[in-house]
């Protein structure tokens, strides 16, 4: 199994955003077919996609790379420690309270008590840089525009002010970088410079993997793009089983983070309509590309075999801690061969093609 391949449910998301370049087709009625039985000469006559030229990716890993994943491990193997007797600055943890006004009168959403890590980004711009400087019990008036872009659409590009009041100020406790604090990582390194090597090793191959995955992204989207279609005849059973695989993911994507489907078009300031337009779109995007993944595997004889689908399986139920069967319940075997044939020609096209 490829270390980049990302399981299928994740990957109907990251295939949304993938695939938006595509140029889409239009659709009839319904067909009586399926994924194994369709024919795809039928709908889609396939272009270039052998030897495409793309750009190689740079993969070089720096000293600062190191530097900024060890720093980042140190604080997250530390603490916060309170500090007193002076200003805030970047990289401290406040807590504050605050109040948002807009001429005059507090706005939904601008009122709280947050423990805030002055340079992560977490408020609009210009507000942690508001705080920078404050001590505990100070107050202060921020007065700020909130971006054009704001997804909320009655703050985008608003004028307000937040009052501040500084409770505590934190900062991050981390241990130093010794031989004793890496044997405690149990990382089969014992000294510093062994780290710092197993490092770059890592942050390479992550590199190095995010790279290809990238380039065989943008070289199936090449090939789609490269062939043409019967704008009235693509298959509506596939169009609408994709727009039912991204409603369905994304419903179950947010639901992670306790949210309903409304709840997240609402912050996200869009609505059900525009929603289900873009489910429809990607559908038929997705089908486009569904039959020029499976044009190009009859092309080339490239097939998914049961002991690759077992493989996944297993290995899903292994990183997941579930058993083969719950898994083959939540992921449907067509849906499965699906993604893996999809994976096999991505494969090929990156193994032929001109990286330059």
């Amino acid at each position: 199994m490829k270390k980049y391949r990302k399981s299928l449910v994740s990957c109907v998301l990251v295939m949304a955003v993938a695939m938006s370049a595509v140029t889409g087709c239009g659709s009839s009625g319904e067909k009586a077919e399926s994924f194994d039985t369709v024919d795809p000469a039928k709908y889609v006559t396939l272009g270039e996609y052998k030897g495409l030229a793309i750009e190689a990716e740079d993969t070089t890993v720096s000293d600062g790379d190191v530097e900024s994943n060890i720093q980042s491990t140190l604080s997250d193997k530390g603490g916060l420690k309170e500090v007193t007797g002076r200003a805030a600055v970047m990289g401290d943890t406040v807590n504050i309270d605050y109040v948002g006004t807009r001429d005059g009168v507090a706005f939904d959403g601008g009122t709280g008590n947050y423990d805030l890590k002055l340079g992560s980004g977490s408020f609009i711009p210009g507000f942690e840089e508001g705080v920078v400087g404050m001590k505990v019990g100070d107050e202060k008036d921020i007065p700020l525009t909130f971006p054009e872009d704001y997804h909320a659409e009655d703050l985008a590009g608003a004028k307000v002010n937040f009052h501040v009041t500084v409770n505590k100020i934190s900062e991050d406790d981390a241990p130093e970088l010794t031989d004793e604090f890496v044997r405690s990582l149990d990382n089969g390194t014992s000294t510093v410079e062994e780290y710092k090597e197993y490092i770059r090793n890592q942050l390479t191959e992550e590199k190095e993997s995010s790279a290809k995955a990238n380039a065989e992204s943008e070289l199936l989207r090449k090939a789609v793009d490269n062939a043409s279609c019967d704008t009235d005849k693509l298959p509506q059973w596939l169009i609408s089983q994709n727009a039912a695989e991204f409603r369905s993911s994304t419903e179950s994507y947010v639901s992670q983070y306790g949210m309903t489907l409304d709840d997240y078009l609402t912050q996200m300031g869009s609505d059900v309509d525009t929603f289900n337009k873009q489910a429809d779109e990607y559908g038929l995007e997705k089908a486009k590309s569904d039959l020029v993944v499976l044009s190009i595997a009859k092309a080339e004889g490239l097939e998914v075999s049961d002991k690759e689908m077992e493989d996944y399986y297993s290995e899903y139920a292994q990183n997941y801690n579930a058993t083969v069967d719950q898994v083959k319940k939540m992921i449907p075997a067509d849906e499965l061969k699906k993604y893996l044939l999809q994976q096999d020609v991505m494969d090929y096209l990156y193994d032929n093609a001109r990286i330059q």
